[in-house]
């Protein structure tokens, strides 16, 4: 009896290290590795635990804690053979168990399975598929209690999930192995996979377009006002879309280095993607094939919007300006007096031209003012009237419908009076 009772302790400490070892292989493993292993290997039982990682991760943990569990279950009775006081060979048992279970079950093995990640996955899994087969239905069920009694947490991917890439890149950009600009730069890349065209394009409200009564003198005057480099061209509205103008093809035309009779022989052929194309696959399909414009179309075959390729790249790296967005002023003063102010412009700027005094410690833009009167975000027509300064939203930004653009004037002595007075009443009511 004691033998066999050796035995089988030895055998469930041997699985439950081999099931360590693969789940830290399994979490060390890159998608891209997996993918070429799977390959390589032709392994079907591979093949099948990628297309479902989630219920083979939690099937390996649901069995590295019956094997652990059987093990001490085990230890426990070949120690209360030889031992007749019960709670000293429970003590016995409890504290050979911790020793083994932390050398030879969790340190070890993990630390194997992390530095051989490709070997011990190539090696472990037709034994994980086994084992994943055996549960059946259970691991599925344990998995939804799990997410029901922790909500929120990261496991849902199960291996090569984004959620437990996100979690490395946290952990290290928390210490010193990655900076927090690689770290963000990481997250974006990650983030573009489930973004879809219509979070990023430029809205068809925005869009600035050329129709065919346009001529190439008229039509290189709206280019160098854009300062766009391609423009699309529309028939009877902007779900008519007919082309894409270039900019080099219209002064190539008006040097008489192209043949083109008006702007519709000269636009080139148009790239269209549906509004919920993934943002990550759309970049990919436009290097491949050297495009840099695409309109977005919605459910209805009707003009969304536009994108970019500089829209989907900004996705990951953040905004990037050209000379052009360089140059642009901040403000811009009207014969009236008043102001056209980019949102990010300075407060301090815009007090410093109409001579006043705004004291806000927690904002510095105009558009951040705006927004702390309104106490929500601005859109489009968005006033308000603050520090004897009216505000209001005329233009969005051409990405991703930010604000744009803020018309600013100076009250009238008879409006700041009406405002005073009307904060007076509310004061006493």
């Amino acid at each position: 009896m004691g033998i066999l009772l050796l035995i089988l302790a030895v055998v469930f400490i041997a699985c439950s290290a081999v099931l360590t070892a693969a789940d830290s292989a399994f979490y060390a493993l890159s998608r891209h590795a997996a993918e070429r292993l799977r390959a390589d290997s032709e392994s079907k039982a591979l093949s099948a635990i990628l297309d479902d990682t989630e219920s083979h991760a939690q099937a390996i943990k649901f069995w590295r804690v019956w094997f652990e569990t059987a093990s001490a279950v085990s230890v426990a009775l070949l120690v209360s053979t030889r031992v007749q006081n019960i709670w000293l060979a429970g003590l016995i048992a409890t504290i050979a168990m911790a020793a083994l279970g932390f050398v030879l079950v969790s340190m070890s093995p993990r630390r194997y399975g992390r530095s051989n990640a490709q070997r011990v996955v190539q090696a472990t899994a037709p034994m994980v598929r086994l084992l994943r087969r055996a549960l059946g239905p259970v691991a599925n069920w344990l998995a939804n209690i799990a997410k029901a009694l922790s909500p929120g947490g990261t496991d849902e991917d199960g291996y090569l999930g984004k959620e437990r890439l996100r979690d490395l890149v946290d952990r290290a950009s928390e210490g010193e192995d990655l900076d927090e600009e690689s770290a963000e730069l990481i997250s974006g890349v990650i983030d573009l996979e489930e973004t879809n065209v219509r979070a990023v394009m430029v809205p068809r409200t925005d869009m600035v377009v050329l129709d065919p009564d346009h001529t190439f003198h008229s039509a290189l005057d709206l280019f160098m006002a854009s300062g766009y480099s391609r423009i699309p061209l529309i028939g009877e509205d902007s779900d008519d879309i007919r082309g894409i103008i270039y900019l080099k093809d219209l002064i190539g035309e008006i040097h008489g280095l192209q043949q083109a009779k008006d702007l519709l022989e000269l636009a080139r052929p148009v790239r269209f993607v549906p509004e919920s194309k993934s943002a990550a696959e759309l970049l990919q399909e436009l290097q491949q094939e050297s495009i840099h414009f695409a309109i977005v179309v919605d459910e209805y075959g009707g003009t969304a919007g536009l994108v970019t390729l500089e829209d989907l790249i900004e996705e990951i790296v953040g905004e990037i300006d050209d000379e052009y967005d360089r140059s642009r002023t901040e403000l811009v003063e009207n014969p009236d007096g008043s102001l056209f102010a980019v949102a990010s412009a300075s407060i301090d700027d815009v007090a410093d031209h109409f001579d006043l005094l705004i004291d806000e410690e927690d904002v510095d833009t105009v558009g951040g003012l705006l927004s702390k009167a309104l106490e929500s975000v601005p859109v489009l027509g968005s006033t308000a009237d603050v520090n004897g300064l009216r505000l209001t939203v005329v233009a969005l930004a051409g990405r991703r419908n930010r604000i744009g653009k803020i018309h600013v004037e100076r009250l009238a002595k008879d409006a700041l009076d009406h405002i005073e007075n009307d904060e007076e009443s509310s004061d006493e009511r």
